[in-house]
């Protein structure tokens, strides 16, 4: 039975890499051929954009080279004749789908530390290679988030003249919250304090503070001056377009940073969907690899090699392939517009491949 299933996971495994090679180097012609038609791009920064964007599309090809590895190993082995000879030495299809089944677990939980650590980590150098390019944009003295920035449930910020830090901020409401501000004079003296429940944007570089206190006269060696107000217009430099901007980088956090952040939107009562989906995106996209592994093994009940066809496994592979990448694309796109439950979003299309499975496993179950 050894013997057995090394052989099966030997032509799995064989198919599963030439798979993943294949699809990569179709997804890198089309990245290339795409940086060449951007003139301001040389070939030394299209191939190294191309190696940090490897990550993310192995988050695509891992699930459909799951189900190409157990459609063509299957299908080799029945061209051979050695599925009906490994069936009638008394190995059942059960025990054929649990081998899949465990090697596409394998796929999954690789893919899961990929798009939890691996795709995240890649994005903020990603992010800091575009800040450090010389033909980037060069305005306020804008930080990309640090991997570490929300230790403390917290996103710090350097503008010009301060430093500030907050724990959220909302995009529908153009707010900040739980915000605190610290003024340095020419000297870099510590000189103004502010700490506010939320700071609203108003105007082009004014913001309206809430429920805070504000303390001055810090840089003398008399005593500070406390104020407590209700509402107080303060200006800065950044406007609401800039902290979308940090938003965006919150892409740059690994899952579990990324979802203490998720537990400071909840804790403002801002809806998190948007990252949310991100964050259940990565269980789901492992859990993908498993179920299509599986779902290929249909073709065990039909061990005739009659029944079987190259061409025709070649054209489901392609169209399966494009509508399962638009499909997935289109629900985590409902659900990061709060359209659809991000759990419908990211376990919807896993739950019907599930669904039929079962289905299927269930009419057949006198087949063992």
């Amino acid at each position: 039975m050894f013997t057995i299933r090394k052989l099966i996971l030997k032509v799995w495994f064989k198919f599963f890499i030439g798979s993943v090679l294949v699809l990569v180097l179709i997804l890198s012609l089309g990245h290339i051929l795409n940086g060449l038609l951007k003139a301001s791009n040389d070939f030394s920064s299209i191939f190294a954009d191309l190696l940090l964007e490897l990550p993310a599309f192995l988050v695509k090809i891992f699930p459909v080279s799951c189900l190409i590895a157990s459609l063509f190993s299957i299908n080799k082995l029945k061209s051979r004749n050695e599925l009906t000879s490994i069936f009638a030495c008394g190995f059942s299809r059960r025990q054929f789908v649990s081998i899949i089944g465990t090697a596409g677990a394998l796929v999954g939980f690789l893919l899961f530390m990929i798009n939890g650590y691996l795709v995240p980590y890649v994005k903020h150098k990603q992010s800091n290679t575009i800040s450090t390019t010389p033909g980037a944009v060069k305005g306020n003295s804008m930080s990309l988030v640090s991997i570490n920035a929300l230790q403390s449930g917290r996103i710090w910020f350097k503008g010009q003249g301060y430093f500030f830090s907050y724990s959220s901020f909302d995009a529908n409401k153009n707010t900040l919250y739980d915000l605190t501000l610290y003024f340095y004079d020419k000297t870099f003296r510590h000189s103004e304090h502010y700490t506010a429940q939320s700071a609203t944007f108003v105007s082009e570089g004014g913001w309206l503070l809430k429920n805070g206190l504000q303390v001055t006269n810090l840089e003398n060696s008399t005593f500070p001056t406390p104020k407590i107000f209700s509402e107080m217009n303060i200006n800065l430099n950044e406007t609401v377009s800039d902290f979308k901007k940090i938003n965006a980088d919150i892409s740059t956090l690994n899952i579990w940073k990324l979802y203490d952040y998720i537990a400071v939107l909840r804790a403002n009562k801002i809806n998190e969907n948007e990252y949310f989906v991100t964050f259940l995106d990565k269980f789901a996209s492992g859990l993908t690899c498993l179920v299509l592994a599986i779902l290929a093994s249909i073709a065990l009940f039909n061990p005739n090699r009659r029944n079987s066809s190259f061409g025709t496994n070649i054209a489901f592979v392609l169209s399966f392939t494009f509508v399962y990448w638009f499909i997935y694309s289109y629900f985590l796109t409902l659900g990061q517009t709060s359209r659809i439950s991000p759990y419908l979003a990211t376990f919807g299309v896993p739950f019907v491949f599930v669904a039929y499975l079962c289905f299927y496993f269930i009419y057949h179950r006198k087949l063992r």
